[in-house]
């Protein structure tokens, strides 16, 4: 009961607290509100990529025809989209080249050039889904030669164990806005450190020791609110993200919030431990800034992992993020598991001595 009557307190603290709330809520919603706006209906837009079939064999006609069923393509000839390029009536074309097939016969990966205007940078859906299927016609190919019958469709991730970018239907907004809501929950970890530094720097958690309820109630009452402050902020965002911007997101939304919930408690713990190990509230700041960019950059919240060097991708599973990203993705709740163990092993180590937190 003394808990309870302590969680409400602390959490009515923190709700009229102004700073924390623009920092955990207003502040995130607000950018990833706009850029998800931005991603999916300028940039990651759904409007339809002009395809030129210059392929000699029946390989380019198969890409066409697959990669339809989750991209939007016209295909016309070269002089039509030639022509469309120079009118400014699109900003780029893909052509699959003439030796298309005969590259694939051979177990060599072929390119798909693409043909934009001199300002477009454009990288989006197609450029994703693409390179995923010419992988696995290839790997289709090489079961094909020992003597193997596999579809395309069971070299996709849903049915096997092979993870490969741009098969997932999402657009790169929805991919986007999940890598800044997971980038933003971590780094609420320094808001977290601060309060308690400012607890502590205020006395109030050594005078709530000498009061009749035990150390343990008073820190778990505060650490409770940090948490569900946290958990409930960012669940929130990510649902009212998914409501505004990509319907997409809903369908993942359970284990999407069930991630974001291990998360905030991976925040809380990191908080926790940094606080106690490092003095200086500057120090804490700068300390937590880089552990949490460091683990976002590797762990692929900055950027999608399929884009990382392979040098750094043998670190990702390492961090939190990753796992995250790969439970939600390929909605397997079990990974959600580890993204706990991460928060366990943290928490363990920040909360060794209740009494040092003060």
């Amino acid at each position: 009961m003394r808990f309870l009557i302590l969680l409400k307190s602390n959490l009515k603290r923190l709700i009229k607290n102004k700073t924390t709330m623009i920092a955990t809520v207003a502040i995130p919603f607000s950018i990833i509100l706009a850029l998800g706006f931005l991603f999916n209906n300028i940039i990651g837009s759904d409007s339809k990529s002009v395809v030129v079939n210059m392929d000699k064999g029946s390989y380019g006609s198969e890409f066409v025809k697959e990669i339809q069923s989750n991209t939007k393509i016209e295909v016309c000839d070269k002089n039509e989209a030639t022509k469309k390029l120079k009118n400014k009536n699109i900003s780029v074309f893909y052509e699959i080249p003439e030796d298309f097939s005969a590259k694939l016969e051979k177990g060599e990966k072929p390119q798909i050039f693409s043909y934009k205007s001199e300002n477009n940078s454009e990288f989006g859906n197609f450029q994703l889904n693409a390179d995923s299927l010419i992988n696995h016609m290839l790997l289709r190919n090489e079961f094909k030669n020992n003597n193997k019958d596999v579809s395309l469709k069971a070299l996709s991730y849903e049915d096997s164990n092979i993870t490969i970018k741009g098969n997932d239907k999402n657009s790169l907004g929805d991919t986007m806005v999940l890598n800044l809501i997971i980038s933003f929950a971590l780094f609420s970890s320094i808001g977290i450190s601060m309060e308690l530094f400012h607890l502590s720097e205020q006395n109030i958690l050594v005078r709530s020791f000498t009061t009749a309820n035990k150390p343990g109630v008073i820190i778990g009452a505060v650490l409770a609110a940090m948490f569900i402050i946290s958990a409930v902020s960012y669940s929130s965002i990510y649902m009212l993200s998914a409501l505004f911007n990509s319907h997409n997101m809903i369908a993942k939304a359970p284990i999407a919030i069930l991630n974001i919930t291990c998360l905030a408690l991976v925040s809380l713990s990191l908080g926790i431990l940094v606080t106690r190990m490092v003095k200086g509230e500057s120090y804490i700041n700068v300390a937590l800034q880089i552990i949490v960019g460091v683990t976002c950059f590797v762990g692929g919240s900055f950027m999608p992992y399929e884009l990382l060097p392979k040098s750094i991708t043998a670190f990702s599973k390492f961090t939190p993020q990753y796992w995250a990203i790969q439970s939600i993705n390929t909605q397997k709740p079990e990974y959600a598991l580890i993204v706990l163990l991460f928060s366990v092993a943290l928490f363990t180590a920040g909360t060794f001595k209740v009494r040092k937190i003060a």
